[in-house]
């Protein structure tokens, strides 16, 4: 169970998060909101790849900022920068061994990504770095996947599988969207993130 408890977040003096308390105890989730208000920062704060200003977030009881709590999150975001200058398979090579599991071929040609893997991770279109992020986000089978806009930019035989495989997926998924294929699904539990966020109560 990921619980986030009176989490704030500020960059500089800028207050993108203030006083966010949720406990995400069910299957799936999609977080809604305008653009701004803070969802991509959730997911950050919810892999522990970014400090908390205030407040704590933990995953079965343990803080998310610990290496052995990592092992059970996944994340896919474009907010997180990948090492250029490594090919895919490089990069996805080095993350198994991380994470001590096996190279995930299965996958890799569910999302048609066979040739790009001796491609830069630099020299790689939006749409295959959409796709490398999803491959580092699920090749160790985490308990709790956490995907921002995760069909953005794929290709629709890509988009199809990826929705179908994460209606399937046996761990806890959480994810931010403006589509309705998340937005209006009863697979997904809706939290606004607007109701949550007092940051328009600071005066």
């Amino acid at each position: 169970m990921l619980i986030l408890k009176d989490v704030s977040k500020l960059y500089q003096k800028n207050v993108v998060l203030n006083g966010v308390s949720y406990h995400f105890s069910d299957k799936k989730y999609c977080i809604v909101g305008p653009n701004g208000i803070g969802k991509t920062t959730v997911l950050m704060l919810a892999a522990g790849l970014e400090s908390l200003s205030g407040g704590e977030v933990t995953f079965n009881d343990k803080s998310v900022f610990l290496t052995e709590t990592k092992r059970y999150l996944g994340i896919s975001s474009d907010k997180i920068n990948l090492p250029g200058f490594l090919t895919a398979q490089q990069l996805l090579e080095l993350h198994c061994s991380q994470h001590r599991c096996p190279f995930p071929t299965i996958l890799i040609n569910h999302l048609g990504f066979s040739a790009q893997l001796a491609t830069q991770v630099s020299s790689l279109s939006l749409g295959n770095l959409k796709k490398v992020s999803l491959l580092l986000a699920v090749a160790h089978n985490p308990l709790c996947l956490l995907l921002d806009e995760p069909t953005t930019g794929l290709d629709s035989n890509s988009r199809e599988w990826l929705l179908s495989f994460l209606n399937q997926y046996h761990g806890q998924v959480i994810v931010t969207s403006h589509e309705k294929v998340f937005t209006e699904s009863a697979y997904y539990e809706h939290v606004d993130l607007t109701q949550l966020n007092k940051c328009n109560d600071i005066t």
